[in-house]
């Protein structure tokens, strides 16, 4: 058993009590309700399966939860610890649907390790884990690796991100601080050439998000916190997310720019989109094709319950068995 934790946001989009408390809480127009990120793909349990198959080492999983639990769960399995919003965020800011504000306030978890790893419901585990493929000498595993960001719905909230790492930060003095981290050859040749093309800038355009589970250290949070505390408390307000909202991406990146980490490469990892047609999608997840992979949602799903169906399909054969996190 290792010292590293493990952390799941979840949420029943078509719990009739959480939709009632989700409309109650609607008041701002700017406010980010989209329905595709609360509806539930039914592949939760395949999630406990591949953490119990891959990663039988976790100390403990911290399942985070608005109040509703899958019916199928076993909550009295000893490594089990379900975190309602109310036992660690402060009241001020609750109601939370804002996953912004669910994942800064990680650290106040009670019973956290210091070394956890934050998993979204879309992010699994495909191949067997070790401890030192999150952490080593007791730092967390990542890339350091220059980007610009992509539009994407969420351009907004790292542009904000990046503002603040702008202003505390300058890339040169941080890459020559640690040019070995920035520069590893663990993350190929195509990321390091990326990097080169993007030193010219004077500020950090952004990094390379990864879409990954992503490892941290408890006392990261804290630093953040500390640093940029007035606006993370303004983020931890609104009940949704706003344009104006930060991220636990403030957190890695900080992280990135002290040298606070250990080098690895993603290039066995991918962020896998979503369509009608999921054909290519299952066979990765059937051959355990990825070390890691991401399920990422697609608005222009047609038939959102045959492809719920088509992706469970594909995570039994290649995870048959129950687990002991389901009844």
């Amino acid at each position: 058993m290792s010292d590293i934790d493990f952390i799941i946001p979840w949420v029943d989009g078509s719990d009739p009590a959480w939709r009632q408390a989700f409309a109650a809480a609607r008041h701002r127009a700017d406010e980010d309700a989209s329905e595709i990120r609360y509806r539930d793909w039914r592949t939760l349990r395949y999630w406990f399966r591949s953490v119990e198959r891959f990663a039988p080492w976790v100390r403990r999983i911290h399942f985070i939860t608005w109040g509703h639990l899958p019916e199928w769960l076993a909550t009295g399995h000893p490594q089990l610890h379900v975190v309602n919003h109310a036992d660690y965020l402060p009241e001020a800011y609750r109601p939370a649907f804002n996953s912004n504000v669910i994942e800064l306030n990680i650290h106040r978890i009670a019973g956290l390790a210091e070394q956890f790893v934050l998993f979204n419901d879309d992010t699994f585990l495909g191949r067997p884990a070790r401890p030192t493929d999150f952490f080593r000498d007791g730092l967390p595993r990542d890339m350091a690796r220059l980007s610009i960001p992509a539009p994407e719905p969420i351009a907004h909230i790292i542009l904000n991100n990046l503002m603040l790492i702008n202003e505390r930060y300058r890339p040169h003095r941080v890459i020559v601080r640690h040019p070995a981290k920035w520069f590893s050859l663990r993350y190929g040749a195509g990321n390091l050439l990326k990097t080169l093309l993007l030193l010219p800038w004077s500020r950090f355009p952004g990094f390379s998000d990864h879409h990954m589970p992503q490892a941290h250290l408890k006392k990261h949070f804290g630093n953040a916190w500390e640093q940029w505390g007035k606006a993370l408390d303004e983020t931890c307000r609104h009940p949704f997310r706003t344009p104006s909202d930060l991220s636990h991406w403030l957190v890695r990146y900080d992280a990135l720019c002290r040298g606070a980490f250990r080098p690895i490469g993603f290039g066995d990892c991918r962020q896998l989109t979503l369509t009608d047609d999921n054909e290519a999608v299952c066979r990765a997840i059937e051959s355990q094709r990825y070390r890691m992979f991401c399920l990422h949602d697609n608005e222009r799903i047609a038939d959102f319950e045959a492809v719920s169906r088509q992706l469970c399909a594909a995570f039994e054969r290649m995870l048959p068995e129950k687990s002991a996190f389901e009844k």
